[in-house]
């Protein structure tokens, strides 16, 4: 069942995320400059901004099953389409179609159907294996995948059939997933959507979540621009870009997803955990203010990536555990994602257009110190309320106990 969400989990966003990896080849075989590419990922966040609530909706009425087969199958037609490069239009309606099938029928599913694998003892090393999962199923196939798109030129032509086999790929998880992955039980009341938020708006600890995740994912998504950083100011190659790509976004993933989760529940608390990944985030983003723009420095450009990827992987590994420790009841787990993800995934709806004009605007390093610095002002954030909601989790916890428990 794990292998399953871990598969389904992993496929459907390897052709929306392409630029992570493959951000100047797919910049020439779009045609488009930052700020362009920067739109498409743009549109591609508002709109899935749009879905993440009434996905969660969703996920809390139809089968986990049914909706991750659907996206999955949905997600690699299109793909197929987007790799014979049309005009920008039309890609413009490709990132929405993909917004609506990676997030309104498919994430909240997705986090539902991995809490419903394990009681509250066990949320941490469930969510930190499958982002570990996430990680390791990517960098099998990644890697496969690289070697061909080398073998084929590393060029535009490569591009496209990479595309092609990333889209074959979704469509074969959805096919597993409807065929191999048990359909869920625990559909909540049918509910009009609007209550369902009355219900969870009311719930301070989800905001603290929402907050939690705007600030992690605001280092999660300017990672897709630490390949441009490598190439252009410390002079590595197209290939060694793509690979440092790989292990940022999916090798690291397999040590920082798994371990954040398996020491939250040693220690019973995954929000402990994401105050120390956010004190490490701080140490790594200020190091990359302070590097050289100097490509004898390019190792401890390299040092900064890892500390901020493993990091930054711990707290996606276990930011939706919290849920549990602030005592959701399981039938509202799809309202509460969906509420949750709508302001925490917010910075997709901006933060390429926003750091494409920087980059633009500032050429050469200028641009890069700025995003680092933007970075480092929410990782205070992030650490910030993390500190909040351990406190006030602590608070409640005490509150609760009987008196017996309390000698």
């Amino acid at each position: 069942m794990m292998f399953i969400l871990i598969l389904a989990g992993s496929a459907i966003y390897e052709l929306p995320y392409l630029r992570y990896n493959y951000y100047d080849v797919l910049k020439e075989a779009l045609k488009l400059n930052n700020t362009e590419l920067g739109t498409l990922m743009s549109v591609y966040g508002f709109i899935a901004m749009l879905c993440y609530f009434p996905g969660g909706w969703l996920a809390d009425r139809i089968s986990s099953r049914k909706l991750i087969s659907f996206s999955l199958v949905a997600t690699g037609l299109i793909g197929f389409y987007f790799g014979t490069f049309p005009g920008y239009h039309m890609q413009l309606a490709i990132h929405v179609g993909w917004a609506v099938t990676t997030t309104l029928t498919f994430w909240a599913a997705l986090i539902k159907g991995t809490r419903q694998l394990g009681d509250r003892s066990e949320q941490g090393r469930l969510f930190g294996i499958l982002e570990g999962g996430r990680g390791l199923l990517p960098t099998l196939y990644g890697f496969l995948f690289l070697a061909l798109f080398n073998r084929l030129g590393a060029s535009v032509f490569g591009l496209r059939w990479l595309i092609f086999r990333y889209a074959g790929l979704a469509v074969l998880a959805g096919v597993f997933t409807w065929f191999l992955f048990n359909d869920d039980k625990s559909n909540g009341p049918s509910n009009p959507v609007l209550k369902d938020i009355g219900k969870v708006v009311r719930i301070p600890g989800v905001w603290l979540i929402a907050l939690i995740i705007f600030s992690s994912y605001i280092q999660y998504t300017a990672q897709s621009y630490l390949t441009p950083y490598l190439t252009e100011i410390f002079g590595a190659s197209v290939s060694l870009a793509a690979a440092l790509g790989l292990i940022r976004t999916y090798v690291l993933a397999i040590g920082g997803g798994p371990v954040g989760g398996f020491v939250a529940d040693k220690i019973g608390s995954s929000v402990q955990v994401l105050l120390g990944a956010f004190a490490l985030i701080i140490v790594s983003l200020i190091a990359f203010l302070l590097i050289p723009g100097d490509p004898k420095f390019l190792w401890a450009g390299l040092l900064a990536m890892v500390l901020l990827a493993l990091s930054v992987f711990v707290t996606r590994g276990i930011y939706f555990a919290a849920i549990d420790e602030i005592s959701i009841p399981m039938e509202y787990t799809g309202a509460a994602v969906g509420f949750a993800s709508l302001i925490g995934f917010m910075p997709e709806a901006f933060i390429y257009t926003l750091f494409g004009n920087w980059m633009d605007a500032n050429p050469g390093i200028a641009g890069y110190k700025i995003m680092f610095t933007f970075m480092t002002v929410f990782s205070v954030i992030g650490f910030m309320a993390s500190g909040i909601l351990l406190r006030k989790i602590k608070k409640d916890q005490h509150k609760n106990q009987t008196p017996a428990e309390s000698l």
